[in-house]
């Protein structure tokens, strides 16, 4: 009986210690902000940048993030804060169609059934007791799993940067927040100045050593020529009576034909020049996208570079400078990350990571436990400061650590 109550003496032990040790690890505080359409290579394209090279040096920096396809600005955001691919959390497009509900989706939908495919992050801190706002994201004026961010705003691109940033950060000083996230969209060099903004704001409320800041995009951008470079045959060699809808247009046309011709649009398509025709079902398995009922049964892909359009004197007037949504593959759609704070290292930089394996990484900051996802903290790890124990990853710690307290219970369960 007295062996029976010490094991269960140590077992208890040993679990508080597990707890202690490995519980609140890091700071606990994120600020998370994404710039739309900020391109790997921008820093070293466009002179006189200050802050971006500021940040890189008192953090770390990645060369280029591996986003997602396709790279629009809804799926990619979506992408970012539920660490999910495009075919499983359902944002597919800016513009879809899903056919279970029979239902067209603009950048303005906001019902729940359109974004409850993936866990925002806002969502999974909310549901461990964590303070979360997001001052614009695609998702959060949606209620989502029966939760939303406890501050939050309906998107409103006249409203200064000067004051969301005030707005914003100061939720971690009013409020108390745990995780915020902000939204930007306009040209890089006016980006430079509200991310040294963004950093005087953090240092000058005394929250570097408390919050890590972490600055992505979520896609990049290439030139186009709206003059020469704009090509209407995709849909002039297709009869209408062949098409049942066309979803979306642009760079990436979603197509679902009428019943019984698919085949015959997609041979008619691919005798077409600037163009790569999908069938949903034979999509490279790469791009993570044909998994979800709302990707059409063919997808027309134009080449960098190239717009499609149905209305090509349009597109002439409107005389678009640059474009995205293209391959993922490509160079010229990759976006940026840099990160700071007191859980990140000082002047390192890698290679890649994947847009996929931000959430979790955010999760891992904010000492909560991730939703299902599709990233990794390995490829994040060595971003992170090393731990006192020999210099090694906190992630690595966290493993070594669990290994070494199961060996000792079994040993000790062994000898009692």
């Amino acid at each position: 009986m007295q062996a029976f109550v010490n094991m269960q003496v140590v077992v208890a032990t040993v679990v508080m210690v597990v707890a202690v040790v490995l519980a609140d690890r890091y700071s606990g505080k994120v600020l998370l902000v994404s710039m739309d359409g900020f391109r790997w290579d921008y820093i070293t394209k466009v002179s006189n940048l200050t802050n971006f090279p500021r940040m890189a040096a008192s953090g770390v920096a990645v060369d280029y993030v591996n986003n997602t396809f396709v790279t629009k600005t809804f799926p990619c955001h979506y992408t970012i804060v539920t660490g999910l691919y495009e075919e499983s959390h359902g944002i597919v497009a800016n513009r879809m169609y899903d056919p279970d509900h029979n239902a067209s989706f603009t950048m303005s939908s906001t019902e729940s059934f359109w974004w409850e495919g993936g866990e925002p992050v806002w969502v999974t801190a909310d549901k461990q007791n964590k303070k979360t706002g997001v001052y614009f994201w695609p998702g959060s004026e949606a209620e989502i799993r029966g939760r939303r961010p406890q501050k939050w705003f309906k998107y409103n691109e006249s409203v200064p940067f000067n004051e969301r940033v005030a707005t914003a950060i100061g939720w971690f000083t009013e409020d108390n927040m745990d995780f915020v996230a902000m939204y930007f969209n306009e040209p890089v060099r006016e980006m430079d100045q509200l991310l040294g903004n963004i950093l005087d704001t953090i240092d000058s409320k005394g929250l570097r050593d408390t919050v890590n800041v972490i600055v992505t995009s979520d896609h990049g951008m290439t030139r186009v020529d709206s003059q020469n470079k704009v090509s209407d045959r995709h849909m002039e060699v297709v009869d209408s009576s062949m098409i049942q809808r066309v979803v979306d247009s642009g760079v990436i046309t979603a197509i679902i034909p009428a019943e019984g011709q698919e085949q015959e649009v997609v041979d008619r398509l691919n005798n077409q020049s600037h163009v790569t025709v999908y069938q949903k079902e034979k999509m490279p398995d790469h791009f993570h996208y044909k998994n979800n009922p709302r990707i059409t049964p063919i997808i027309v892909m134009a080449d960098e570079g190239w717009q499609l359009t149905s209305d090509i004197a349009s597109v002439r007037r409107g005389n678009t400078l640059g474009e995205h949504g293209y391959s993922n593959e490509l160079p010229s759609m990759k976006p940026i990350f840099f990160a700071r704070g007191p859980n990140f290292q000082t002047g390192v930089r890698t290679t890649s990571i994947r847009s996929v394996d931000i959430y979790p990484l955010v999760c891992k900051l904010l000492n909560i436990d991730a939703a299902p996802n599709n990233g990794s903290l390995d490829n994040t790890a060595s971003l992170l400061k090393s731990s006192t124990n020999g210099g090694v990853s906190p992630f690595l710690v966290d493993r070594q650590l669990a290994a070494v307290l199961a060996l000792n219970v079994a040993l000790v369960l062994w000898i009692v």
